[in-house]
């Protein structure tokens, strides 16, 4: 099955030159829209962890905020799977929560049950615990950008990566992970103008933060799972992509 681009036999007989400007007119056509000879590839960071080389590395670096926190790390472990089979794009290593310390809501990862909000979003009280993203805190991800955009050249599109409002809001009313949603299934009906002003909130500073990482392309991760009876409020689920050459 042939998955990355660059490895095909027909890349192979191509001088080095046009090979090395494959990636751009690739991208470039992709995201105006018109058609491909193959979908793009790239591993996303939930493949990542699955490499030799990535589970050692956090062996010595056994916090996941650190490992995505930490410019040099970021960098390290995005190129990891660059390296060993050079796909189309290179993802930054990142998560979906990892902006949300910069708008007022603080967060631990533990070991076994994941993302913890200790103070969810759930009244009016709460709302006002929120202020405008601060991209100073975020800092790490715009130099992770930078290195990773000089470390692959020309040879792969670098992506970002941001949460969608739905899927951010959805921990920050139910404190973490959830499996019923039952928090944010209530709010849908009973505090419907709370959840809205929520996610009027999310939405402004997620895109202060898709500016901010000035990526050729945003990979955005939504997802709408428990979210049927919320339908006036929310809209689809997947991965897309965001273009950020306007």
């Amino acid at each position: 099955m042939e998955l990355f681009s660059l490895t095909s036999s027909a890349a192979n007989s191509l001088p080095l030159a046009l090979l090395l400007l494959l990636p751009i007119l690739f991208w470039s056509k992709l995201q105006r829209g018109e058609p491909v000879d193959q979908p793009p590839a790239w591993m996303m960071r939930q493949a990542g962890r699955y490499m030799a080389i990535y589970r050692k590395l956090a062996e010595r670096y056994p916090s996941f905020r650190v490992r995505s926190e930490t410019a040099d790390l970021i960098v390290e472990i995005s190129l990891q799977p660059w390296e060993a089979f050079r796909p189309d794009g290179v993802i930054i290593f990142s998560d979906i929560l990892t902006p949300l310390p910069a708008f007022g809501v603080p967060f631990d990862i533990e070991e076994v049950r994941g993302p913890v909000i200790q103070s969810p979003i759930r009244s009016e009280e709460d709302l006002k615990k929120l202020h405008p993203i601060d991209l100073e805190k975020l800092q790490f991800v715009g130099e992770s950008l930078k290195i990773l955009r000089k470390e692959v050249g020309e040879q792969a599109a670098v992506l970002g990566f941001v949460g969608a409002p739905w899927t951010i809001a959805t921990y920050i009313v139910e404190g973490g992970t959830t499996r019923t949603y039952t928090t944010r299934k209530s709010m849908c009906h009973t505090a419907t103008h709370l959840l809205r002003r929520l996610l009027s909130h999310l939405t402004s500073a997620i895109a202060e933060y898709i500016v901010y990482q000035v990526a050729e392309l945003i990979a955005y991760k939504y997802s709408i799972r428990g979210a049927a009876n919320c339908r006036p409020i929310c809209g689809t689920s997947g991965l897309s992509l965001i273009s950020m050459r306007l």
